[in-house]
This record gives structure tokens, C-alpha cells and sequence, in this order.
């Protein structure tokens, strides 16, 4: 991870110091472009000599011998165990392999997205994507707008008598190299290969190979049309599917994400070997490179930013007393620049809210509506039904060992739901569904504070790995299935792709690798193969 968090600490000081330093001198320019990339290499030496990465995978112990008669129940167990270890043992083998073919499947991607991104054909300039006729146009007016010089934070170069309304980071550091006579093309083209490789890589140590087969292969049944129509076609780029291609219809045409995935995939990885696998030893990345990560995200992609600062939350709410420690020192020390960069970006916070009570995702949407059951089978097949397995295991073994008792994490549940079925109420009058949720949350809420009561407050006890992760993966969902963030409903897909990215590591290890051999692959099959 030490490359990862160079090359991401470069982007990410380079365009932070061309933005200051292009508001100092009135716009961007030559000089300007040279300072902020020289600051960019210094910080990312600075930023590689300082990230540490220790893989301290051992392999499973070996179960114990035992001695005398078992009982019959205990030999079954002890049987299904041994199977388990000799299937461990044999696809150990065979892990590199199904790594290396995702690793092929995502260069092929890659390569057939980004060098065939923006060509010309005689005399015709053509794109490789018909999604991103309009993103790509969009983009490199604004990177050109950038190159000119105008001063910054800029007007719209669109919309007339208005500042410019977007999450522009990444167009800004095209700018730089624009700005230092990097062909404008050239420097789209490389940005999204480097972008992909530390995507690549950034979800293998989040995720594994399963986490880059579920970026690249995201989606439900809607491919499987091919077994009755026999014909191969995009069926998920279809009009009535809102769960798209994550790389085909945001990778490439949301160009925040190509900075923001790697960064966010990034940090959730620090703050997990953090707080669950590195404990009393020195944390991955340096402090200042964490905050400068966090900080900067609304700079390049503002639903990324609200999804970590969610799973932040959860820390705070799920962690011991250092880890509520860390969170807070990390927020206080981001608020002001996060703050900023918002103000920025959103005309000084004078951008109309767009946040309204839109519960259903994209379902009451004409252009994607279908009935209730469709909707979510055509869009997410098996992986929901999975997700809540996944949260049943889960929720169980913590229950049985023990851990599963904190006051924090229910009171926050019950007060966030109190909290959303009053704006709900304020925006759409009292409604049954209403009341029975709001009367749930304070039960709840009362019966936390009875068990406080009993047995006492639990400050200084975290949970274990997987609910404090699995816990911001489902506040994301809900809060992308009620509420609306952006003008258009299918801008939610670009926070609900964090719940989905939280779920991934923890279904391959918890639910999906615990499962025989061909079960294992129909899941995989049955997840993937659309």
C-alpha cells in the first residue's frame, strides 16, 4: 500500500496546491502547474517513506487432536470440520489463479475503457462509451476552463451568471498537466489506466479477488436474458435498470471516482487494520496523510466524503474509548478544510438543498419503475437475500459470544429513526407507517435504557469487526433508499456503491467461503454471472 498511498497523496496535494496557489495568482498557469505537482512529488516521497504495510496472514491452526469417546453430535461437527480444512487446503492453491482472472478481466476493462476514451477516426473525434458523450464533454470544458487561467474558484462555463457547482478536483489536476503542455487526450487516457490499476489493487487488499469480481461484475438477473434470447446484448445497460455496470457507468464517466474509490477504499482499509489488526502497533498511514484524504474528498467527490464521515460515525458509536478518540481528532481536524472545500464547491452553500423524502430508490421513477419484487430481483438478484443472511450470521455470533450489548449503537439507531420519521412527518403529513416506526424507536430507546439500567454503561468495549462495518453499509442503504441527495434519484447509486463496497470482504469471509465447493461457486455464479 505504500505506492497506493503515494500516487494518491501526489493527486491529491498537487490539486489541493494548484487550487491555492491558483487562487492566489488569479488563475492557473505554467508556474503554478509546476509548484503544485513539485509539492505533489515531495509530499508523495514523503507519503511512501512513511506508509507502512505489514501482511501478517497466518495460515489457520490446525484443529487440536482430541482424546476419549465423542458423542455423535460431536463427531458430525468434527467431521464437517476436517472436510472444511481439506477444502481450505486444496483451493489455497487455486487463489492465485482466480486472482490473476479477475486481475485479467480488469485490465481488459481497463484497456478497452481508457485508451479507446477519446480517439480520432479521420476527421471525426469519437468516444469509446455512449455513456459518457455528455460526462466526457462536460469534463474537458471544464479541464480547458481550468488551463485558460480564469480565476478560481470559477464561474459556470455552461450556465451563465453562476459558479461552477461540481466536485471538479480530478478535472483540476488534468489541468495541471494541461497547463505543463501534457496532451489534453494523453492525459485523460493515462489518468484513468494509473486510476485503475490503484482501484485494482486498493479493492484486492480491501476485498480479496471477490471484492474486484463484485466491482466489475455488479448486478442481478437481468443478464440472464441471455438464456432465452441467446444473444449477447448489454441487458443491464437497459433503460429500466437502475443497478448499472459500477465500472462501465460511473468508473468511467464519474471522474471524481477515479480518484475517490482508491482513496476511500484506502482509508477503510487503514481504519480497519487500525482499530481490529494492528492493535498496539503503529498504524498504517501517518496521521497527516489520513486527514488530508478525508478532508480534501468533497474536493473530488461529495458522496464518497458522506459516506466515510458515516462510517466514522459508526466508530465513534461502535468503539472503545481510543477509537472514539481517533474519530473525533480525525472530524475536528477535517472540519474546517472539509467545510471549505464544500463552500467551494457549492457557490458559498448557496446551491439549493436537494434532499426530499423519496423512499424506493428509483422505483416510483417512470423511466425505471416495476413492480416491487421485480425491481429488486432485475436489479440486485441474490445479493440482498445474501446481505441479510449475512447479517443474521453475523448478528448471532456476536450475540452468543457476548459482544453484541452497547448502548451507543442502539440509542443511535433509535434516535436516527426518531430523528428521520419527524422530517418525514414535517415533509409529507402523519402516516400510519410513520407511527409505527416512530413507536418502535422509542421502545427501543426505552429498552436500552433499562438494560443501562440493570447492568450499566459498556464505554470502554468495542464491537467486533464486522458490525462496525456491516452497520455504516446499512445506514448508507437506507439513507440512499429514502432520501434523494442529488437533483437526479439515480445520483444515489454513487453513496449506495459504499454500502455494497463495506458488505463485500465480509460476505466473501463470513457467508460465501464458509460454504462447500460448488455451493461457493453457484453463489458466485449466481452473484456475478449476469
Amino acid at each position: 500500500m505504500k505506492w497506493l498511498s503515494a500516487g494518491l497523496t501526489f493527486v491529491n496535494f498537487a490539486t489541493v496546491a494548484g487550487l491555492f496557489l491558483g487562487i492566489a495568482s488569479g488563475g492557473l498557469g505554467p508556474w503554478v502547474a509546476m509548484f503544485s505537482l513539485l509539492i505533489g512529488v515531495a509530499t508523495a516521497l514523503a507519503a511512501y517513506l512513511t506508509t507502512t504495510d505489514k501482511r501478517n496472514a497466518s495460515p489457520a491452526p490446525e484443529p487440536a487432536p482430541t482424546t476419549g469417546t465423542l458423542s455423535k453430535g460431536a463427531q458430525r461437527r468434527q467431521q464437517r470440520t476436517e472436510q472444511a480444512s481439506e477444502l481450505v487446503r486444496g483451493t489455497a492453491n487455486y487463489r492465485y489463479l482466480w486472482t490473476w482472472a479477475v486481475a485479467g478481466c480488469f485490465a481488459i476493462f481497463a484497456v478497452r475503457s481508457f485508451c479507446w476514451l477519446l480517439y480520432n477516426d479521420g476527421e471525426d473525434l469519437r468516444i469509446q462509451s455512449p455513456n459518457n458523450l455528455g460526462d466526457l464533454a462536460l469534463h474537458i470544458t471544464y479541464i480547458k476552463n481550468f488551463a485558460n487561467g480564469v480565476s478560481i474558484w470559477p464561474d459556470n462555463p455552461i450556465y451563465v451568471f453562476s459558479r461552477l457547482r461540481y466536485p471538479a478536483g480530478t478535472d483540476l489536476f488534468n489541468a495541471l498537466l494541461t497547463c505543463m503542455n501534457v496532451d489534453l487526450t494523453r492525459g485523460l487516457i493515462w489518468a484513468g489506466l494509473l486510476a485503475s490499476v490503484a482501484t485494482f489493487y486498493a479493492l484486492y487488499r480491501w476485498a480479496g479477488a471477490f471484492g474486484v469480481a463484485g466491482f466489475l461484475f455488479n448486478g442481478g438477473f437481468a443478464g440472464f436474458q441471455f438464456f432465452t434470447t441467446l444473444k449477447f446484448l448489454d441487458y443491464q445497460g437497459g433503460k429500466a435498470i437502475a443497478w448499472k455496470s459500477i465500472p462501465l457507468s460511473m468508473f468511467v464517466t464519474q471522474r471524481g471516482l477515479l480518484y475517490a474509490i482508491p482513496a476511500g477504499l484506502l482509508l477503510l482499509w487503514h481504519w480497519r487494520e487500525k482499530v481490529f489488526r494492528n492493535q498496539g502497533a503503529r498504524a498504517p498511514l501517518p496521521f497527516w496523510i489520513e486527514l488530508s484524504l478525508y478532508a480534501s474528498m468533497p474536493l473530488f467527490h461529495l458522496h464518497t466524503f458522506i459516506a466515510l464521515s458515516i462510517v466514522l460515525l459508526f466508530f465513534f458509536i461502535c468503539g472503545d474509548r481510543d477509537v472514539r478518540k481517533d474519530a473525533a481528532i480525525l472530524v475536528g481536524g477535517a472540519l474546517l478544510p472539509a467545510t471549505f472545500f464544500v463552500w467551494l464547491i457549492t457557490d458559498h452553500f448557496r446551491a439549493g438543498s436537494v434532499l426530499a423524502w423519496k423512499p424506493g430508490l428509483l422505483r416510483e421513477v417512470p423511466e425505471f419503475s416495476a413492480p416491487f419484487f421485480e425491481f429488486w430481483s432485475a436489479n440486485f438478484g441474490i445479493l440482498l437475500p445474501l446481505v441479510v443472511a449475512l447479517l443474521v450470521v453475523c448478528g448471532w455470533r456476536a450475540y452468543r459470544s457476548r459482544a453484541w450489548w452497547k448502548f451507543e449503537p442502539f440509542a443511535a439507531v433509535a434516535l436516527a429513526t426518531i430523528a428521520l420519521c419527524v422530517w418525514r412527518i414535517s415533509e409529507t403529513g402523519f402516516k400510519w407507517s410513520s407511527g409505527i416506526f416512530l413507536t418502535a424507536a422509542l421502545t427501543l430507546l426505552g429498552l436500552a435504557s433499562w438494560r443501562v439500567f440493570k447492568t450499566g454503561f459498556t464505554w470502554n468495549e468495542k464491537l467486533p469487526e464486522e458490525i462496525t462495518f456491516l452497520a455504516p453499509a446499512v445506514a448508507i442503504f437506507v439513507v440512499a433508499v429514502l432520501v434523494k441527495l442529488a437533483p437526479w434519484e439515480w445520483d444515489n447509486l454513487k453513496i449506495m456503491i459504499w454500502a455494497y463496497f463495506l458488505v463485500l470482504p465480509f460476505l466473501w469471509k463470513d457467508l460465501v467461503a464458509k460454504q462447500l465447493f460448488p455451493v461457493c461457486v453457484a453463489l458466485c455464479l449466481a452473484l456475478f454471472g449476469s
